[in-house]
């Protein structure tokens, strides 16, 4: 061969050659979704105890510590203006009353009146007729009735004033006895008191002071709760494993609820486990481990090796030699990166990534 055309041959391009397809080794097992968060204990409710009487505290019947049942006295606040507008508005409701009282004992006198100018009125007309007495005689009676008549009715018109007089001092009388009732700052739930700020002899005096005098919790059950983030919010639920950690104590327990809703400037949702009857204090904090999802025959693939259909379904391409083939899976969660199936290729076998 001469040598020009040797040279020829070696200066053309060599034939471009495929490159090698990535490939990942597919992985089963057991695949649980878990997440650590921090946890604080709070009471199951807090609320703070005034009132809106102004006065002087005259009576207090708790302290810090101190445990009580709904309804108990806390304290007591010396009101006279209100207890003497109480007592006022309660004497005019009883005035009220007496005043319907007379109004209907003048509406039965009026009906009898009434009635007996009726019976004269109709006597008269039938001595007219038979020309005993004077057409004047009739008139005259017939007047008397019209008169017994319009007395009734003004009389009605009375008792109906009266009653509805009564019904508002009534009202006004209520109202006064209810306003009477912030003299009195009882406890509206089983609770234990954690702040008192009444002092027998102090003048409350309209504004902030007399709105906290006491602050009372529940805290027979506590409420432990935590903030779950957004990667993991989407798979939280009520009644999810959880275990709870606080104060030297572990509890292995469930969501009791979820907001169902991401913060808008923290973007976390708020979680929250009952706990009752524990030694842990309000205001505790901890962690709670939260086991969010699991499968127990999971296949791991890269995520990146997933392929959805036009028809929507979902499945991967596997690599065997130099065979490629379609592979349907069932999509379970997402980890990460990682892709949760729980039918699809087998353990072993290579996923091709894109």
């Amino acid at each position: 061969m001469k040598p020009s055309v040797i040279f020829l041959l070696l200066s053309l391009p060599l034939a471009a050659q495929p490159a090698p397809l990535k490939t990942a080794p597919v992985t089963a097992g057991p695949w649980m979704k878990s997440v650590t968060l921090p946890a604080e204990a709070l009471p199951y409710h807090r609320i703070h105890l005034g009132t809106t009487a102004t006065g002087w505290v005259s009576e207090v019947k708790a302290d810090i510590g101190s445990r009580v049942k709904k309804g108990d006295l806390l304290a007591a606040i010396d009101a006279p203006e209100l207890v003497a507008s109480a007592a006022a508005r309660a004497e005019e409701a009883r005035a009220a009353k007496q005043l319907i009282t007379q109004a209907t004992s003048l509406h039965r006198a009026a009906e009898a009146n009434a009635a007996a100018a009726k019976s004269e009125s109709s006597r008269i007309s039938r001595l007219v007729a038979s020309g005993s007495v004077t057409a004047k005689a009739r008139d005259e009676a017939d007047a008397r009735l019209a008169s017994a008549e319009a007395k009734v009715s003004e009389v009605e018109a009375a008792v109906l004033g009266a009653e509805a007089e009564s019904l508002a001092a009534e009202a006004r009388a209520n109202e006064a006895r209810a306003v009477l009732e912030y003299t009195r700052i009882t406890a509206p739930f089983d609770g234990l008191v954690v702040e008192r700020r009444a002092v027998p002899g102090d003048f409350l005096a309209p504004g902030p002071t007399r709105e906290r005098l006491f602050t009372l919790e529940q805290t027979e059950t506590l409420r432990v709760r935590m903030h779950i983030p957004e990667h993991a919010a989407m798979l939280a639920d009520a009644g999810d494993a959880a275990v709870i950690q606080i104060g030297g104590t572990q509890v292995a327990t469930q969501l009791t609820r979820v907001s169902g809703s991401l913060d808008p400037v923290t973007k976390t949702m708020t979680a929250e486990v009952d706990l009752a009857q524990t030694k842990l204090l309000p205001g505790s904090m901890g962690s709670a481990t939260l086991k969010l999802a699991s499968v127990d025959n999971a296949i791991l693939v890269p995520l990146a090796a997933l392929h959805t259909a036009a028809d929507g379904s979902r499945f991967v391409k596997t690599l065997d030699g130099n065979n490629t083939r379609e592979v349907p899976v069932t999509l379970a969660a997402v980890d990460g990166r990682t892709a949760i199936l729980t039918t699809g290729p087998a353990a072993g076998d290579k996923v091709i990534i894109p």
